[in-house]
């Protein structure tokens, strides 16, 4: 499918003729699911992103498919069951970036939680999801955790638990949704900034929309509108604040100086909230932050504090590793949307127009991860809350509410779930079991002779991996790698702006490949050419490169601050 610059006049064309079903704000990972949901029943859909796909909160957590093992500690048993029914969903219908990860959670002597009470949470963990588990927990004496994870801290040490969930890449998650959405007839448009909404006399709905790359403005006619804006719903409604947002802050090092193939769980040493040292392809992540954010959800940056924070954390479960800030190669900022006052309260001030009361809870780590959904006055729903493991449950819902504003705007009656919502995404189309999945590997090793190549390409891309594999043969030059020392190659810039996508050289370093997480030279080294790359695809010209390389530039100045020069 030819998914590129090439389309988007004629998806700009659609936007501004037809009258929509449903027009989507936001292109994270609720509105990607809510599109292909909406596509699924027959409806016609139109999803709005101000930027990149998947380029807010939905790219920038901790990218694991999990059952939340510390909301048990809260009693959200609720919330644990429905995450691990997703996780075991996830598993099947995104096979090739949904895959089981491994945990150590080790337990010290002066831990709050002592071993048995540990064993007693995982065993809960393990039944409320059904026991269908990759594999259950197991656990292990001190001696055994100080073998399994190298450099962990003995001292003290009683043991340890060690059991699986899953890791993914959520930028990927998200734009799987939305392939799957465009092969069932919604209209996407990213780089699409919605500024503003009424209603016209006939009962039809308009959305004002700013095409940031074209510079035109024009509106979407539509019977019922979703708002799922993330952090920037608050800004968008203009309906006062219900949203409290926070901030989750991860940092990059290299796996030389903290090497783990077991995701480690910390408790900080400072506060004992929980966080992760986390496998990342040849690096290492520590993370999450959670501290009050109050401010432009774009301006959200880690700062000092928050990489000192985690270096902290590191520092404690590891003190052989020594790590400063000169070693984080990069890191990312996110702004959860969780919402700020309880169902009613939140319920009442939404239809009354004005501000929420602030959460009664202080600790920003203890404000639930449960979603809302509201229908505002005028048939305006909005979507807010929740973690991406339940994404397709939350849209689900959304959903429901969506059919019901649509009816009553002379639209289609409310139709119920399809049989395919629980179907594949694209690239795991055919990948129903794990052997499958192997296979596939396989055929890829066979057909590049690189093994890592091949391992990524399919952990990437899944049976699209194999269009990527036919582009490195018709054109050699593309089977080059960007870095010597990373598994990314040319082909991925090309396929990306041909069929995901891809508007900016942002788009491609940042989300499709991630070469500005990975790469210790931040990808600025490459930059140049890779807008060359893209220009050729796209049809820039000089300018328009030497614009993109700057604008690149200038997001990992700002945007991927570390203790190391930017360049």
């Amino acid at each position: 499918m030819e998914l590129s610059v090439a389309q988007r006049p004629a998806a700009l064309e659609t936007l501004g003729r037809w009258t929509f079903d449903l027009v989507i704000i936001g292109g994270g990972i609720t509105g990607a699911s809510i599109a292909r949901a909406a596509a699924l029943r027959g409806y016609t859909v139109a999803l709005l992103e101000q930027d990149d796909l998947g380029s807010g909160t939905s790219s920038r957590s901790s990218r694991l498919i999990h059952g939340g093992l510390r909301y048990l500690e809260h009693g959200e048993l609720g919330l644990v069951f429905e995450s691990l029914a997703e996780r075991a969903l996830l598993a099947r219908v995104a096979r090739h970036i949904v895959r089981p990860q491994r945990f150590v959670l080790p337990v010290y002597k002066q831990d709050r939680v002592g071993m048995g009470q540990a064993r007693l949470g995982l065993w809960l963990y393990d039944t409320l999801a059904l026991f269908r588990n990759y594999r259950r927990h197991q656990s292990l004496s001190a001696a055994e955790a100080a073998m399994q994870v190298e450099g962990i801290r003995q001292a003290g040490l009683s043991g340890a638990i060690a059991y699986y969930d899953y890791r993914t890449d959520d930028s990927r998650l998200v734009l799987e949704n939305i392939l799957s959405a465009v092969e069932l007839g919604a209209v996407v448009a990213s780089h699409a900034r919605v500024e503003g909404f009424d209603r016209t006399a006939s009962g039809v709905r308009c959305v004002q929309v700013h095409d940031r790359l074209g510079g035109a403005r024009f509106e979407v006619r539509t019977r019922a509108i979703m708002c799922a804006a993330g952090p920037w719903t608050d800004g968008v409604l203009g309906t006062g604040r219900w949203l409290r947002p926070t901030k989750g802050v991860h940092v990059v090092v290299p796996r030389e100086r903290l090497a783990v193939d077991n995701a480690v769980v910390m408790q900080h040493p400072g506060d004992g909230r929980v966080m992760f040292v986390l496998p990342f392809h040849e690096r290492t992540v520590l993370g999450t932050t959670d501290t009050d954010f109050d401010g432009d959800p774009t301006s959200a940056v880690p700062d000092a504090r928050d990489v000192s924070y985690l270096l902290q954390a590191a520092a404690h479960y590891f003190p052989g590793a020594h790590l400063g800030s000169d070693d984080v190669i990069s890191s990312w900022a996110g702004v959860r949307p969780l919402v700020r006052a309880p169902t009613g309260v939140l319920h009442s001030a939404l239809q009354s127009g004005s501000p929420t009361p602030r959460a009664e809870v202080d600790d920003p780590s203890a404000v639930s991860r449960e979603h809302r959904i509201e229908t505002l006055p005028g048939g305006i729903v909005v979507v807010a809350g929740g973690k991406l493991t339940t994404y397709r449950r939350m849209a689900a819902q959304c959903l429901a509410a969506v059919t019901r504003v649509i009816a009553e705007s002379g639209g289609s009656p409310s139709r119920g779930p399809v049989a395919g919502e629980k179907g594949p995404l694209p690239g795991a189309m055919g990948l129903e079991r794990e052997e499958q999945f192997e296979a596939l590997c396989q055929r890829t090793v066979q057909q590049i002779e690189d093994q890592t190549l091949a391992h990524q390409l399919c952990q990437t891309y899944g049976v699209r991996a194999q269009q990527v594999v036919l582009l490195m043969h018709q054109r050699p030059e593309l089977a080059r790698r960007l870095v010597p020392e990373l598994p990314i190659v040319w082909a991925q810039v090309v396929f990306a702006a041909r069929h995901e996508l891809a508007l900016t050289l942002c788009d491609v370093l940042v989300r499709r490949t991630q070469l500005v997480y990975r790469d210790a030279g931040r990808g600025l080294d490459v930059a140049l050419h890779a807008a060359e790359v893209m220009g050729d695809e796209l049809g820039w010209d000089t300018v328009e490169r030497q614009r993109q390389v700057e604008a690149y530039r200038q997001l990992v100045r700002t945007d991927h601050p570390t203790g190391r020069e930017a360049g």
